[in-house]
Order: structure tokens, then sequence, then C-alpha cells
């Protein structure tokens, strides 16, 4: 087992819960069970049909429409009687526009739908404005699309910055998470005013923040609330026919959920709030490592913690340093179930431009930062006061805190080399990741820095490297709006003490 690290008792990076409702940040405020078989006409209303793609077949054909066992059911079908109506094929679904918003928090919604070429199952989000805003410049948020026979669903965010300008890369805006086909699965989406973040079946699948201060029409997540849209699209799909033999064909819809922020500003709690749990706490007894658990990220890892045993797996360090910092002065921990992962794979620190001779006890320090704010790459030539025995003792050291230390910066496109001087100021880094700081990651190229501006600068780079932005300084001080880890300089100064620096 790695060396079990005495890191500070926060919580790095963003933080999965595997439900919702055990996320304290969240009250459920509203929900539709869809358990009293008829639709609730103060929040929804059938769709009607119009010249948008997705809508040419919608319908308000009772057969269409329908509740089974505690679910809404939507239909498409083949139009069997063209006396009535000219379109070829009837669609069914139901939304909120004009009745139900949603603002910040969390939408989660529980559904299933069949499988068949020409089939476009979506839930999905539109903003409810006062005047007339043309699409796309006020936003889509799909929080699930299906197409043929995919075995994935698309979560995918649209704006004039996406789709006019085509800027669909920086940062991305669609993921292709797997599912469970012929299943009930869970669909999410957290709206903050920094950024959406997408779920299926409680793992997270994609963090869209806002980049670039929003410019270009790129977030305008954060100037409306929106309403809900669930429907059972036929055509349109990008595929060559629809498979009538298929038809026809079921979107169902087990409950629609809405849980609010329980403070009222759309900042996540700092880190350390995660240690208020008002559940019981145990005392800490044991780690066990789950091997069966396998992810793609090398970096992604999950912990269970039950009556102070924790069950961990994937990155066992980051894994192990996260369980730490969970773990009370008390000794005590309260039960917990969440993933972790970074949003780029390569988050690293250059030494090449500092002229500072290295000591052996300075390296093993700036790895240990570095480990707190979970860099890891540590790319540096040797050159110093150390001699071949100490810094084979601090490759090892490294190696144990998941930081690989190279002597080159790795040859691999859309990693950032960021170059900074000791008199940068905030606001400046900020501008400077918010144009370099997505993609596959970078390094921080340090000179003559001091501790200050140094971990400053580890804190910044986490924030994007870890999903979210590193949001805006305003006298002095990092503003709460728009930043997953705003207060860096409180959570630099109780490493600092917990460490004596």
């Amino acid at each position: 087992m790695k060396r079990f690290i005495p890191f500070i008792l926060i919580i790095i990076g963003f933080v999965e819960f595997s439900n919702a409702q055990e996320h304290r940040r969240y009250a459920l405020v509203w929900n539709d069970e869809f358990d009293s078989g008829f639709l609730d006409e103060m929040v929804w209303s059938k769709i009607p049909r119009s010249k948008a793609d997705w809508a040419i077949h919608m319908s308000s054909d009772e057969r269409l429409f329908g509740f089974d066992n505690g679910s809404l059911v939507l239909r498409g079908m083949v139009n069997d009687y063209l006396a009535k109506d000219t379109a070829a094929f009837l669609t069914g679904g139901v939304w909120g526009k004009g009745k139900k918003t949603f603002g910040y928090g969390r939408v989660e919604v529980r559904a299933k739908f069949d499988v068949a070429q020409g089939y476009w199952p979506a839930i999905w989000m539109l903003p409810w404005t006062d005047h007339k805003v043309n699409w796309p410049y006020a936003g889509e948020i799909d929080i699930m699309e299906h197409f043929r026979d995919n075995p994935f669903v698309n979560n995918t965010v649209h704006s004039h910055y996406t789709y006019n300008l085509r800027r669909r890369n920086r940062p991305s805006q669609v993921a292709y998470p797997s599912y469970n086909e012929g299943e009930y699965n869970t669909y999410s989406v957290e709206r903050f005013q920094d950024s959406l973040v997408f779920f299926v079946n409680g793992r997270r699948t994609l963090t869209y923040p806002r980049f670039r201060d929003g410019r270009n029409g790129q977030f305008p997540f954060s100037d409306y609330e929106y309403y809900l849209i669930l429907d059972a699209q036929l055509g349109r799909d990008r595929s060559p026919y629809i498979d009538t033999a298929k038809l026809p064909v079921e979107l169902r819809i087990d409950y629609v959920r809405y849980y609010e922020l329980d403070t009222k500003t759309d900042v996540i709690p700092e880190p350390q709030d995660y240690q208020q749990y008002t559940r019981k706490r145990y005392k800490f007894k044991k780690i066990v490592v789950d091997e069966s658990e396998t992810f793609d990220n090398p970096d992604e890892y999950h912990i269970v913690t039950r009556r102070g045993k924790a069950t961990i797996s994937g990155n066992v360090v980051w894994a192990q340093s996260t369980l730490n910092q969970l773990i009370g002065e008390d000794g005590r921990i309260a039960n917990v179930d969440f993933y972790d992962k970074p949003a780029c794979p390569y988050r690293g620190v250059s030494l090449d431009k500092n002229s500072k001779k290295w000591t052996f006890n300075e390296m093993k320090r700036l790895l240990d930062v570095m480990a707190f704010y979970k860099l890891n790459y540590l790319q540096w030539n040797g050159d110093g006061n150390c001699s071949e025995e100490e810094i084979d003792s601090l490759r090892e050291y490294a190696s144990d805190l998941g930081i690989q230390m190279i002597d080159d910066i790795p040859n691999v496109a859309d990693v950032g080399l960021f170059l900074f001087s000791n008199n940068a100021q905030f606001p400046i880094v900020n501008r400077v990741f918010s144009k370099m700081a997505i993609g596959q990651g970078g390094f921080l190229s340090l000179s003559e820095f001091g501790d200050d501006e140094l971990e400053a600068l580890m804190a910044f780079s986490e924030r994007f490297w870890r999903g979210g932005d590193a949001g805006e300084v305003k006298g002095g001080e990092v503003s709460p709006a728009g930043s997953r880890l705003a207060n860096f300089k409180e959570k630099v100064s109780v490493h600092r003490e917990r460490f004596h620096y």
C-alpha cells in the first residue's frame, strides 16, 4: 500500500456524490413522481408541432401519452390515419414552458427508452424569457439525448459560442457516457453561476465552465431560468431512415426532481464545509482497497465509508490523500460515497526557468505542496544542491505521492507551458489561464516566486485542471462568484499552519 499522506482536512477538486439526496448542498424542493396517473397541467403542457426539426411530428394524440406503473410514457408511432393528420409519424412530448422553471441547483430525471434507428428520445432544457431571444443565444442544455443504436447517450451544451462560432472544444461542449440499455437510468445536470455539471447514474460525465468571462455568448446559462422538455422524437437524428418495424417506441419517465441549493449563493461551499455533516460520524477504523473496480482515467478514484471503514478503488494515492482529509481531528468520519477525477491529465510544475538551487528539503517540500493540490508532474533536470542519492530518494518520494518526476515536458498536443514572472498579479494569471488552461492541461513555469505566489499559482492551476475556473479578483480578494474553490488564500494559510511553513 502506498504511503498514507497526512494532508489537511479538505477535499481537493470536485466531489461527485452518487446520490443527490445525500449531498448536503441541496434540498429537494420540487418533484413529480407521476404516480397520480394524469398530467399535472399546472406544470406540464403537451408540445405543439412546429417547424423545428425536433417538433415536426409532435401531436396531442392521446395514444402518444400514458401512465404505467408510476411512469409517464411518451410514444412515437407511425401515423395510421393520414386523413386526420398528414404527418407520416406522430410523437409525444411535454414541456414546462410558461409554467415551471428551474434556477440554480440540480435537475434529476430517471428514465428508460427504446432503441431504434431514427428514434431520438431527449431530456433537455431551454431558457424562459419575457422577450424574444433567438436560438441559440440564450443557450440549450441537453441533459440526455440518444441517437440510433449507439451504446452511449449525449450530454451537450449549445450556445452562440458553440453553434454559430463553432468553438466546441475549448471547453468541450459534449460528452458521450455509457448507460444501461433497456433499464432505468438517472440523468442529471447541476447549474451554477460559473458552470454546468452533468451526471449519468451519479457519475460526473461533463463539466462545462464559464470560460473567457463568458464573452462571445460562451456562457448564457447564468442569465435565465430554464424549463424542462421531455420528448420521444422521430427523425432528424442524422440517421438515413426511421425503422418502422420497431415502432411504436417509448420514453418512460419515472420521476423528475429538483434540488435547490441550500444557501443563498450559487457557489459550492469551501471543502472544509463537507466536514459539517449533521449525520452521525464514526471512529475511523481501516482502509480496504477494492481492486475489482477499475476506471479509464488513471487519476479517478472512488471512496465509500461506512461506520468508519473506508473502501477505496482506482487511484489509491489520491484516494488515500482525500480520505485523510475527510477524517476529522477527532479521528472520526461521516458515511460518504463519491467519485473524483481531474479534467486534464497533465497538471505539472516546471523548474527549467527557475535559477534557484533547490536543496533536498526544499524539493521535498515542493513535492508536498504539489501533492496537496494534486499536481502530478514535476519537470526538473536535477540541477541544484542535491546529490545523486538525494535525487533518487526524491523520485521515490514523488512516486509515493502520485507525482512523476520527468526531465522534459511531454510532447503532447494541447499541453500548455505557463510562464509567469514573480510580479504576476492574480487577475493577470486568471486571464492567462482563461486563454490557455483547457485541454490536456499544462505546466507552471516558476521563476523566483515566493511561497505565497507559488501556492497561489498552484491553487489556480488546480481549479482549472480539475475543472471549473479561477474566478475574479476584486479589491485584492477573490470574489466568491464564479469560482469552484474561490477562497484559496484561506486554503493556503491552513496548509501552512498544518505544516509549519
